[in-house]
């Protein structure tokens, strides 16, 4: 089976991506750095009664929800430098994208969506390591999360006729 794209779930720091760019390399796929801004964590910040303790001043302020989005922009757009800084001069075909939602469902909708064999790597987990085969039909969001806690690469195969 040939793994022709390959997912990375990408977190405020990442580390590892010259490695999958050899990887995609080697296995001449595609790259998608996804970088998933958790709708729960927007969801809480909105809520009146919703407060954070900073650290390490330790002092309670209330979430708010105009900051949290800002944020989220702002890292962003440190993540997509951090991919051309590490992809931009490889020969990798590559791409950035921003979902919103749970974790587990965006990297699920993007394993779909080509169809191809791909590669589901959680943020920190070495890409070579052994993955946990699963066909997509079985693929559910309890599964994926369950999966992505356990740090090993996800491999989806070609959906069949």
């Amino acid at each position: 089976m040939k793994i022709r794209r390959i997912v990375v779930r990408l977190e405020p720091r990442p580390a590892g991506l010259e490695a999958l760019a050899q990887l995609a390399e080697e296995l001449q796929a595609e790259l998608l750095a996804l970088f998933v801004e958790n709708a729960d964590l927007l969801h809480l910040a909105a809520l009146p009664f919703a407060r954070e303790v900073g650290f390490p001043s330790a002092i309670r302020r209330s979430l708010d929800s105009a900051a949290m989005e800002r944020s989220l922009q702002a890292l962003a757009a440190e993540l997509r430098r951090a991919c051309d800084a590490a992809l931009g001069g490889s020969s990798v075909k590559w791409s950035f994208r921003v979902a919103r939602g749970s974790p587990a469902a965006a990297l699920a909708a993007a394993a779909a969506e080509s169809g191809a064999a791909t590669l589901l790597v959680p943020s920190g987990a070495d890409p070579r390591a052994a993955p946990v085969v699963v066909a997509l039909p079985q693929l559910t969001e309890a599964l994926l999360r369950e999966l992505l806690e356990g740090k090993r690469p996800i491999l989806i195969p070609e959906a069949g006729p």
